[in-house]
């Protein structure tokens, strides 16, 4: 094409072979002169003859010349008109091709696996996510053959079947085992007609995640209806006690009122802090982001906590608030207060009499970092990846009489998530725990992005 191009928009040497005349056609009107000139000189043919001849050949040559210039004109239009042709061609296959590499490019990016399959059923494209959710040799050579011989799964064949005979779409799940793992992946199966062939095209997407987030969500309706149930059932039985003991035993029945108040407070708790998690996990606009003294949110914490410390013999610790005035972060008051208070309650409930509970404060790099230490009963290797999970408990038989909701870690870590920090923790087995807490440290153009971006 680039050659044909070039050639139409290069006419100049047709263009000059047709301006005038051409050589064989002067040297034939020359010979034509010259020959009537001697005719006339040996008296051959008198001088009308020649004068009627002369006229003759150059009306011709002008009538040629004429000629050869409008038909000139004519070819420089002509090939005008196709070298637009030719370039508007060019542009337009300069465009599908930049449009096909786009599409390649993002067919073989794409996360989601994408087989098409001709009207025999034979493999037309494969993309390498579909090798890989598939479990197919990414090296090996499929366009152009059969999928029952590639891909060896009954409940996949019988999909595709059932799409190319019924014509409607195909959806469900199959399980690929790919070395020592098995993957859900969903298969969704349709038909597209084109004219009188149809071809098929099958989307595959690996469900692992959304079956284990749906199991999480199964898990924490469960748990948050025994946690409900738990206090509710205590009400009604302490309830009905007291129906019965207020008319024989009203020291009985004070008690059992002490109890209702007790339950209640605890399912009040509970949904505290279930707004709280939800709160947290609704992102930034819910928080009121600035400079906050870390060192004050500590102390706060620590007064919350020092009467139940003294009523269960546990020293709490923490180094002089005035000494750490420079530990500023960029964060949300009251949520750094809740972060602090559920570590430092967490760490006195699971710390034995006599023991300790020291809290640290520093800053590290652009952040501030702050340690909640005990040296309680610890936490096992297994447990630490779960125990910020919402009602994950270390200890399964502990009832909620400790005190706890079962969502403190979880909300602490969804809060230090989403004020762009981190939380950490180091524990052994009957050596206590270490939880580490990063946040932000606070500066001016930080500060004046977030607003921004608000």
């Amino acid at each position: 094409m680039n050659e044909l191009l070039t050639e139409v928009e290069n006419p100049h040497t047709l263009d000059d072979e047709l301006h005038g005349l051409s050589r064989f056609e002067v040297v034939w009107a020359l010979g034509t002169v010259v020959l009537v000139l001697i005719g006339m000189v040996f008296e051959w043919a008198n001088f009308l003859i020649a004068f009627v001849v002369l006229a003759g050949v150059f009306v011709l040559l002008h009538r040629l010349v004429a000629t050869k210039k409008r038909y000139a004109m004519e070819s420089r239009l002509m090939f005008g008109r196709y070298r637009d042709e030719i370039q508007r061609f060019q542009q337009d296959w300069e465009l599908i091709k930049r449009e096909t590499e786009d599409t390649i490019a993002a067919f073989s990016f794409m996360k989601d696996g994408v087989v098409v399959l001709s009207n025999d059923l034979k493999i037309e494209l494969i993309n390498p996510a579909a090798r890989v959710l598939l479990s197919l040799d990414p090296d090996q050579k499929l366009v152009g053959r059969p999928l029952a011989e590639v891909i060896r799964l009954p409940k996949m064949a019988f999909g595709v079947q059932r799409a190319l005979d019924d014509e409607k779409t195909q959806d469900f799940v199959v399980e690929v085992q790919n070395d020592l793992v098995v993957r859900p992946v969903d298969v969704r199966i349709d038909r597209i007609v084109h004219h009188s062939s149809g071809s098929l095209v099958i989307g595959l997407r690996d469900v692992t995640e959304a079956q284990r987030v749906e199991a999480m969500r199964r898990e924490f309706i469960a748990n948050i209806s025994h946690e409900l149930k738990t206090p509710l059932a205590a009400i009604k039985g302490y309830a009905e006690t007291v129906e019965d003991a207020m008319r024989d035993d009203s020291v009985t029945a004070f008690q059992f009122l002490s109890q209702i108040t007790t339950q209640c407070v605890r399912l009040e708790t509970l949904v505290a802090d279930m707004m709280q998690l939800a709160r947290a996990q609704s992102g930034k606009k819910h928080f009121l982001i600035g400079a906050v003294s870390v060192a004050d949110c500590i102390q706060e914490a620590l007064l919350t906590n020092q009467p139940i410390a003294e009523q269960k013999g546990v020293e709490l610790l923490s180094t002089n608030p005035e000494e750490h005035r420079d530990k500023i972060a960029f964060a949300d008051f009251d949520a750094t207060v809740t972060i602090v208070n559920n570590l430092v309650s967490n760490a006195v409930r699971y710390t034995e009499s006599g023991g300790t509970v020291v809290v640290e404060l520093r800053n590290i790099d652009r952040f501030v970092q702050m340690i909640v230490r005990d040296n309680g009963v610890g936490i096992a290797p297994s447990d630490q990846e779960r125990i910020f999970e919402r009602f994950y408990r270390v200890e399964k038989s502990r009832e909620t009489i400790d005190g706890g909701t079962g969502i403190g870690l979880a909300l602490v870590k969804n809060l230090v998530v989403t004020m762009g920090g981190e939380v950490r923790v180091t524990s052994r087995t009957g050596n206590g725990a270490v939880f580490e807490v990063l946040l932000p440290m606070f500066d001016a153009d930080l500060a004046m992005q977030d607003a921004d971006s608000a």
